[in-house]
């Protein structure tokens, strides 16, 4: 055999060869690349229900789901091939979901096992299992990244697939439901402010007229007020008075208008007539009044109170008994 006829056959065997292991090579690298691809989402279930997401624009479908028409609003398209939505931005109460999956592995399907992570939740990925699904209960508003990937019979783990979405903030979490209450906060601190300062000034002025009170001889003004009854001049301001007695806005000025007196002549003439004061003697007065008819009538404290021009039965129970000692209650 001639040197050139050997040459022949060894290219042509070893290129035989090489081609041959190059084939191989290139069947086991695409076998290898099918067993690391990354799982898929198949499903997303929302409150506990199916979606067809690919059938939302269908009104009658819609309807068919208590939240189809406000779910509709969430997303931007649909990956038709696995059936759930792009850009999912749900509302506070539609926060459980179910993510259902799946990964192949031509040489041992069975074998198949899948690690998940919710990113913004989970803290680390989850043991492998052979599950296929995963639920998420009562997530709180965020964004979100769902990362599920899969090993099988050649324990190589696969690339993540991952799918982000968020879920929005209800009404009472967002910036202006919080200036909402601050400024109700502060409204209701200022009104309550505002009253207890009302109420400090009303405590002071009733303090005030307590502590007149007890600097006034009551008993000698009553006294003198039944020596002068004949007095045509006083009988006329009792009777005024008398008339307008249980209006708690008829004041001095009103009496003076009626009277067609000016406040200094009133107020000096019923000094010198009852040695009180024009508010001491109508005040006494009322109060006098008010004694009558606690005894003579079956009216109760408040209603005497108001019969007689007073608006608080509590001020009018600390006048009485700083007139007369004891409380108007002892009347009844």
């Amino acid at each position: 055999m001639s040197t050139a006829k050997l040459y022949t056959i060894l290219i042509l065997f070893f290129g035989i060869h090489i081609h041959s292991h190059s084939q191989n090579s290139l069947s086991s690298d695409s076998i290898q690349e099918d067993l690391l691809k990354a799982p898929q989402l198949t499903q997303i279930e929302i409150n506990n229900e199916f979606v067809d997401f690919t059938k939302l624009n269908d009104y009658d479908y819609r309807r068919s789901i208590d939240f189809g028409n406000e779910l509709y609003e969430t997303f931007d398209s649909v990956n038709t091939q696995s059936n759930y939505p792009l850009n999912l931005n749900l509302p506070y109460h539609l926060n459980n979901l179910t993510f259902h999956y799946s990964a192949i592995d031509w040489s041992a399907p069975h074998r198949i096992r899948y690690s998940y992570m919710l990113e913004g939740f989970d803290k680390e990925w989850s043991k492998p299992s052979y599950q296929s699904k995963v639920a998420y209960q009562n997530l709180t508003s965020g964004q979100y990244s769902f990362k599920i990937r899969s090993i099988g019979e050649e324990q190589v783990w696969s690339e993540p697939m991952n799918y982000s979405f968020g879920i929005r903030r209800p009404w009472w979490s967002s910036w202006w439901a919080y200036a909402f209450f601050a400024l109700s906060i502060f409204l209701i601190g200022y009104w309550m402010y505002h009253t207890w300062q009302e109420k400090k000034s009303q405590e002071a002025e009733v303090r005030k007229l307590l502590e007149a009170y007890k600097l006034t001889d009551f008993p000698k003004a009553i006294e003198m007020k039944k020596g002068i009854e004949e007095s045509s001049f006083l009988k006329l301001v009792q009777t005024t008075l008398e008339t307008h007695l249980s209006d708690e806005n008829f004041v001095i000025a009103e009496l003076c208008e009626l009277l067609n007196i000016s406040r200094a002549q009133l107020n000096r003439k019923l000094k010198k007539l009852t040695g009180l004061s024009t508010s001491h003697y109508i005040r006494s007065l009322r109060l006098e009044i008010a004694k009558e008819l606690l005894v003579t009538t079956n009216l109760n404290i408040s209603e005497v109170a108001f019969k007689v021009g007073f608006s608080s039965p509590t001020y009018f129970s600390k006048v009485f008994k700083s007139q007369y000692g004891h409380a108007p209650s002892d009347h009844q």
